[in-house]
């Protein structure tokens, strides 16, 4: 007996020599604050026993932030609940997790933003490929599939249909406490990075609370594989709140935009704030730097809105032609009725450059702002009388249909700033002389449109000097 105590002694001081002097203080003083409900119960729980023996809870956090792949996967189990004598439901545990996780993201201010019932379901059927593999198959094979973790054969034969029957029941399981197996629970995990990063957030906001003035990074829980700059979340603009940007949407999308436009956030427009005005909109949005807009479409009978937009990489600019980067984005966000539910993004494909056409006061082009696509048949398309618009498969993003319909009733818009544009004064359009094609858009246009080389393109206009020469 005292060398089994031995031995457990030593193994509990060689995984709480692997904590900072940081984390083992964060911990105590966790341990010694007030009971809470929710992730904090969990870790509460998880950490420790009868005899509050704090080199056991050491040990048990050290396990959590381990490196050892099997070692972190059997701990998250733990932590989750799933094996207890009164097992938690892996639902009840992802949707305590993701209340601690947005307010660490969003830096306490997520009740600036609305709220949605996506997240759940999104974060347990993220790793779809994995699940399908598991619950697309048979008993013996599901076991067999399980015992291996062997995830490699093709899903051919599954439908969108049997799809989501099989998600289905994984959403089931999963609502149900104890109906998760340790085997399951390890291919889910193990291919589930959003859950892994939440974890993170969860844990920094449990046992590293922000303090007011205090740096983005600070305290942030950082797992192993896990990218540090996606649990960084944007400062909001605190005069502004939104009806479309939930914290979830902002931090699904905010994960797959590039990292300098995920800094600072500042709502530029607001339909419901601002005005329904196709004119104040383009002046918010016109030449501003990187933005998200947001378009909720006006409700089917019996059927939930969807909120579906872009990100807009380069400043959108009046234009008769496409324009813009190819690290434009659309997206559509599922409301959660529908599985999968949460955001689809789609990124370019490079099949062809129509990323963005910003156009108005015209007589023959369309006037508004689109993305993707072709004229009249854009991936989404905003017109400018500002009540209707459309969205097409676009082959400029491999794009399905954003909205439930092709043609939609705008609800509401909103754009957001998230990285405002370094310009210089001689960058101004106002005094850069332009070409004899240029100041005729429209013409250049229909020229381009006809396959017309444009030699004058780069010929500037007449001036006085010029004339008297």
């Amino acid at each position: 007996m005292g060398a089994s105590i031995s031995s457990s002694r030593t193994s509990k001081d060689a995984a709480a020599a692997r904590l900072s002097a940081s984390d083992r203080q964060a911990l105590a003083t966790f341990l010694e604050s007030p009971q809470e409900e929710g992730f904090s119960a969990y870790l509460r729980r998880y950490l420790t026993d009868a005899d509050n023996d704090k080199a056991l809870a050491q040990q048990r956090l050290a396990h959590l932030l381990s490196d050892d792949r099997v070692i972190q996967t059997d701990a998250m189990y733990a932590l989750v609940g799933l094996g207890a004598d009164k097992p938690s439901s892996l639902e009840a545990f992802v949707e305590c997790m993701c209340q601690a996780a947005m307010k660490r993201f969003w830096n306490g201010q997520a009740g600036q933003l609305s709220t949605d019932g996506w997240l759940v379901a999104w974060v347990l059927t993220r790793p779809k490929g994995a699940l399908l593999q598991v619950y697309g198959n048979s008993e013996s094979q599901k076991q067999q599939l399980l015992k291996h973790n062997s995830l490699g054969i093709t899903m051919a034969g599954l439908d969108d249909e049997s799809s989501s029957k099989h998600l289905e029941e994984w959403l089931a399981d999963a609502a149900l406490p104890g109906h998760v197996s340790a085997d399951a629970w390890r291919v889910w995990w193990q291919h589930s990075a959003e859950f892994h990063e939440l974890v993170c957030l969860a844990l920094s906001h449990t046992l590293y609370p922000r303090q007011p003035g205090s740096a983005a990074d600070s305290g942030l829980v950082h797992l192993p594989r896990i990218a540090e700059h996606n649990l960084r979340g944007p400062q909001l603009d605190s005069a502004h709140t939104s009806d479309l940007l939930s914290p979830a949407t902002g931090w699904a999308l905010s994960r797959e935009l590039p990292q300098e436009a995920r800094l600072s956030w500042a709502r530029v427009y607001s339909s419901k704030h601002d005005g329904r005005s196709w004119s104040t909109f383009k002046k918010a949005i016109e030449r501003r730097g990187s933005l998200l807009v947001l378009v909720r479409e006006m409700p089917d009978e019996g059927c939930a809105p969807r909120v579906f937009g872009t990100y807009i990489d380069n400043d959108l600019t009046r234009n008769p032609g496409w324009h813009g980067s190819s690290l434009n984005l659309l997206f559509t966000i599922h409301p959660g009725d529908k599985l999968p539910p949460g955001p689809v993004v789609y990124r370019t494909t490079g099949f062809n450059d129509h990323y963005q056409y910003f156009n108005y006061a015209t007589k023959t082009l369309p006037n508004g702002f689109g993305v993707g696509g072709q004229l009249e048949h854009f991936g989404l398309w905003i017109d400018s009388g500002f009540t209707n618009g459309h969205s097409n498969a676009a082959a400029t993003f491999d794009s399905k249909p954003l909205s439930t319909h092709t043609e939609f009733t705008i609800d509401a818009i909103e754009a957001w700033l998230v990285r405002p544009t370094q310009r210089l004064d001689s960058d101004d359009e106002e005094g850069v002389q332009k070409s004899a094609v240029e100041s005729n858009p429209e013409a250049a246009a229909m020229l381009e449109m006809a396959n017309k080389t444009m030699y004058s393109k780069q010929l500037p206009l007449p001036t006085a000097d010029m004339e008297t020469n």
